[in-house]
């Protein structure tokens, strides 16, 4: 300030035409006043820059082509448990044929024959239609009462090679001992077979051939029993038709991190159409409902935000795969399902608006919503995969969004010879925002020496140095002015404006051992526009310039 003041002096004094003659005694000059304004500085904000400041790894902005900044998250859900749609364990069945009574006579060899109806039952009470097996056993124990030897041979009429059609048949013989029941056991391999079972009650058939060796004067009474126990074990499927009814399944149960949405909401954002968007795959030939009831936002404190709304209520259904398209060696199509949460269909705003660190997608199904007698498939290939976006667009509500900076007094401010001093503030506003500023005086070691406050009371003479207690003094400083912004929430033309914040005489000497002037800028959306809900733009090349200088009233008389 006194080199400044030095200046103006020794420009008005050269500026004489005859300095040599000047009698200085009688010399009047006319006293230097003010308002002389110095620097600080200039900030200019980028939008782009205020939003990618906070960003991290899992985030990606985009810019469309209008320079609309976009927020996106990606996350992957899988599930794959063909159980849950249809478990089977090891089908035990069994049987018991008489032969018929025979009179004593020469020895000779008898046939008798007997068919089974037999039902495969899996955990649950899904009909089956075929089965298509890649590992697995048949096996028939057998126990017989009959006195004599027995060759038989058990068919099972309904589990075919799967190359030759051929049913499955097992052989054995039953040996004539002492012993009340003689046994046998015979096991057969169901690799490349197929299992079709009758249409509706899960039903196969099989049939006994059994020859009897019967000795000479050998008789028997047709109350001898012969008994089996079939056992289909170990088995493991390239292919299941039928019909699996309706079962709740666990489609997806993970979190996604999203610090951004909860820095971004302490600081008062509010996103105006953010979206998800579930892009499914499905290879099962299953269609299944998608219950998003589960879909919740958990804060910092572990506070809970579940999604609501029609998307809800009215769950969307994700198409099955066409039970045409596989067989055992052919995996079966994928089908693709998109579906979009977004602000008309739920509260999602709600939920990102809840400040959360995660995003859990708990989220159910249940199989065959519109039909419990939907014909399905499914093979150990099958699954479902949600591809998932979340889409962010910055359009945007802010409440209290706070930017802080300082500017520099280098080796502080000659307060001598100053009648008053101001703080001059000017600002160019292309953000559709308004704001006040708040400034804090700070020593170099950030001591803070005193706020700098304004007089809310319009009447307020900023010459005046002495200022009185009872008007209110205002430490958020409204020089931030919303500039036209259109219907649709872009921003039409700039707003400027200046303001000077008068200093007291005390604040005037502490000035001149000050550091530094920090500065923290707080933005909201414009009340007429948040009135009409509206959602503002951010555009990548919105500015916001903001100047700061030392202004000084001084009287030097010379």
């Amino acid at each position: 300030m006194k080199k400044f003041v030095y200046v103006v002096i020794s420009a008005a004094l050269f500026a004489a035409c005859n300095v040599g003659e000047l009698e200085f005694d009688d010399l009047e000059v006319t006293p230097i006043q003010g308002p002389f304004v110095f620097p600080l500085g200039q900030t200019t904000y980028v939008m782009s820059d205020l939003l990618e400041k906070q960003t991290g790894d899992s985030l990606d902005f985009q810019q469309d082509s209008t320079s609309l900044y976009t927020l996106f998250y990606y996350d992957t859900i899988s599930y794959s448990a063909p159980d849950d749609f249809i478990s089977i364990s090891d089908i035990v069945q069994s049987g018991i044929a008489n032969p018929p009574a025979y009179l004593a006579g020469a020895a000779r060899q008898e046939t008798f024959t007997a068919s089974f109806d037999l039902l495969y039952e899996p955990d649950g009470d899904e009909i089956i239609d075929s089965l298509f097996y890649l590992t697995g056993d048949l096996t028939f124990a057998t126990e017989s009462e009959i006195p004599a030897d027995v060759d038989y041979t058990y068919t099972v009429q309904n589990t075919t090679h799967t190359t030759t059609g051929t049913p499955i048949a097992i052989s054995g013989t039953v040996t004539n001992t002492a012993a009340p029941v003689d046994t046998d056991s015979q096991t057969s391999s169901l690799v490349n077979h197929v299992t079709k079972l009758t249409e509706g009650d899960n039903t196969f058939t099989v049939d006994l051939e059994a020859t009897v060796t019967l000795a000479a004067g050998q008789s028997l009474t047709g109350l001898e029993e012969f008994r089996f126990t079939l056992t289909f074990g170990n088995q493991t499927f390239g292919l299941i038709y039928g019909k699996f009814g309706q079962d709740v399944v666990q489609v997806g149960n993970q979190s996604l991190e999203i610090d951004f949405f909860s820095q971004a909401a302490r600081e008062g954002i509010t996103f105006g159409n953010p979206s998800m968007t579930f892009d499914f795959r499905n290879s099962f030939g299953v269609p299944v409902e998608v219950d998003f009831s589960g879909l919740h936002g958990v804060d910092s404190e572990g506070n809970q935000t579940f999604l609501t709304g029609n998307i809800v209520n009215n769950p969307p259904i994700v198409d099955g795969s066409d039970v045409n398209s596989p067989d055992i060696n052919t995996p079966g199509e994928t089908v693709q399902s998109t579906i979009e949460i977004n602000r008309t269909n739920s509260s999602i705003i709600n939920v990102l608006g809840s400040s959360p660190e995660q995003l859990v997608f708990d989220v159910l199904g249940r199989s065959n919503p519109e039909s419990d007698t939907e014909l399905n498939y499914l093979q150990p290939t099958s699954e479902i995969t949600a591809y998932v976006e979340v889409k962010v667009p910055m359009e945007v509500q802010l409440e209290d969004y706070e930017e802080t900076g300082a500017f520099s007094l280098r080796d502080g401010f000659d307060a001598s010879n100053l009648d008053s001093a101001f703080i001059r503030l000017v600002t160019l506003n292309e953000l559709p925002f308004t704001g006040t500023v708040s400034l804090e005086v700070q020593a170099e070691d950030s001591t803070v020496l005193f706020p700098i406050t304004d007089e809310s009371d319009p009447r307020y003479d900023s010459a005046t140095t002495n200022h009185p207690t009872q008007i209110e003094r205002l430490t958020n400083i409204p020089v931030i002015k919303a500039p036209l912004i259109n219907v649709n929430g872009d921003v039409t033309d700039p707003s400027g404006e200046t303001h000077d914040v008068a200093l007291t005489n005390e604040e005037v000497q502490l000035l001149s051992g000050a550091a530094r002037i920090v500065i923290t800028m707080t933005l909201n959306t414009p009340a007429s526009q948040t009135s009409r809900d509206i959602y503002v733009k951010i555009l990548a090349d919105y500015t916001l310039t903001l100047k700061v200088g030392v202004g000084a009233r001084f009287n030097l008389d010379l």
